[in-house]
C-alpha cells in the first residue's frame, strides 16, 4: 500500500496514478469540504484571541507544508524552475501567511476571489494525479490546496472576510501584474506558471483551447475568472440590498391610522 510512499515522479511506474474522481479523489475532496464546514463552524464561534490563534496555526501550517515539500524534492534532486512557487497557489501560500501576520484588506480579497477558487480548481482537476493516492507529494498537495480553501472561508464565515465587489479591479490589476513577467519566465525557463503559456492537461482550458486557440484560449481564462466572481459576489450583494431593503421598511405600526395608535 505505501510501496510507492516516498518515490518521486520519475521513479514511479506509468500506471499508479490516482484516477480523477476516483475513490481516493472523492475521499479527499469529501474529507476537505467536511474540515471546511467544521473549521469555519468552529472560528465562528471563537474568541477574538483564539480566533487569532488558530488563524495562526493554519498559516503556519501551510507555510511548513510548503517548506517540507521544498526539503523533499531538494533531497530528491528533483527541485527545478517548474517547481517554484509562482502558480497562484504557490503564491497563496506566502499572501495567507502575510495576512495572518498583517491582516489587509485587499490581501484578504485576492485570497478569497483568486487564491481560493484557484485552489478549490486545482483540488478538482489535480496535476499529481500520476502519483499514488498515498504518495508524499499527493499528501503534500492535497493538504496545502485544501488549508488554502478553507482559510478564507474560515476568515469569511467568521464575518473578518467581508468581500466586496469593489476591489475587484485592484484583484485584476495585482493579476495582471504578475502575469506579465511570470509570462516571460515561463518563455525562458519552459515552465507554465499561472497555465497562461499552454492549457493544463485535463482542464476545462484545453476545452478554451480547442475554441479559441493558443494563445486565444487565454481569454476563456478570465471569461471564467469572471464567471467566478459573479458566483462568489453577485449572491452576496443581493442579499446586502434586501437586507437595506428590510431595515429601511417603515415600521407597520407607523402607517396605522392615527387615532388606532394610542387605544388603551
Amino acid at each position: 500500500m505505501f510501496r510507492y510512499f516516498f518515490t518521486y515522479a520519475d521513479g514511479l511506474p506509468g500506471n499508479v496514478g490516482f484516477r480523477l474522481f476516483g475513490p481516493g479523489h472523492i475521499a479527499w475532496l469529501a474529507a476537505i469540504a467536511c474540515s471546511t464546514v467544521f473549521i469555519s463552524l468552529r472560528y465562528k464561534g471563537l474568541s477574538l484571541a483564539r480566533r487569532r490563534k488558530l488563524e495562526l496555526s493554519i498559516c503556519w501550517t501551510i507555510f511548513a507544508l510548503e517548506l517540507l515539500q521544498y526539503l523533499y524534492l531538494i533531497a530528491k534532486d528533483a527541485l527545478t524552475p517548474d517547481l517554484l512557487p509562482l502558480h497562484l497557489c504557490g503564491m497563496a501560500v506566502y499572501i495567507s501567511l502575510l495576512n495572518a501576520l498583517r491582516p489587509g484588506k485587499i490581501k484578504r480579497e485576492i485570497l478569497y476571489s483568486l487564491c481560493m477558487p484557484g485552489a478549490a480548481m486545482a483540488l478538482i482537476f489535480p496535476a499529481w494525479a500520476a502519483y499514488p493516492i498515498l504518495n508524499i507529494v499527493s499528501l503534500f498537495c492535497f493538504l496545502i490546496h485544501g488549508l488554502l480553501v478553507i482559510y478564507p472561508i474560515m476568515l469569511f464565515a467568521g464575518g473578518d472576510l467581508e468581500p466586496d465587489y469593489k476591489n475587484l479591479p485592484k484583484c485584476l490589476l495585482f493579476l495582471i501584474l504578475i502575469a506579465l513577467p511570470i509570462y516571460r519566465f515561463n518563455k525562458a525557463f519552459g515552465t507554465n506558471f499561472l497555465f497562461i503559456n499552454y492549457p493544463s492537461p485535463g482542464s476545462p482550458l484545453v476545452l478554451f483551447e480547442r475554441w479559441f486557440g493558443n494563445p486565444g484560449y487565454i481569454l476563456g481564462i478570465l471569461i471564467l475568472i469572471f464567471a467566478v466572481w459573479a458566483a462568489l459576489y453577485l449572491p452576496l450583494v443581493l442579499m446586502r440590498r434586501a437586507e437595506d431593503k428590510a431595515e429601511l421598511k417603515p415600521d407597520d405600526r407607523s402607517r396605522q391610522p392615527a387615532g388606532l395608535k394610542n387605544t388603551r
